[in-house]
């Protein structure tokens, strides 16, 4: 009896692991960020200016802002743990239909 709810609590965890970065990555968080990081700051383009003005020596390490990085040993245990049950969703959801397309073009 333990070892069933134990069995349960680990698979709804990760299930709700599982849509959470699902749910992230489909809102398009990603790709915001990333695109977030390749604008220049507004700072930055007036800097840029003033030292075109001044006929400095124009490098973009020097205006791009270097963004911290968060990830972790755990982000990318769960990013790789929900890789993998999207795929065993996706094998399980496919055999199901091509199941049911079988069994209903069997006719």
């Amino acid at each position: 009896m333990k070892g069933k709810n134990i069995v349960r609590i680990v698979i709804g965890t990760l299930g709700i692991i599982f849509l959470v970065v699902y749910l992230g990555m489909a809102s398009g968080y990603l790709e915001v960020e990333n695109e977030r990081k390749t604008a220049l700051t507004k700072e930055a383009m007036e800097k840029y200016e003033q030292d075109l003005r001044a006929g400095k020596k124009i490098d973009v390490n020097n205006y791009i802002v270097k963004e911290k990085v968060y990830s972790n040993r755990i982000s990318n245990l769960v990013l790789g743990t929900s890789s993998i049950i999207e795929k065993g969703f996706n094998t399980i959801i496919n055999y199901f239909f091509s199941e049911v397309d079988k069994a209903v073009n069997a006719k």
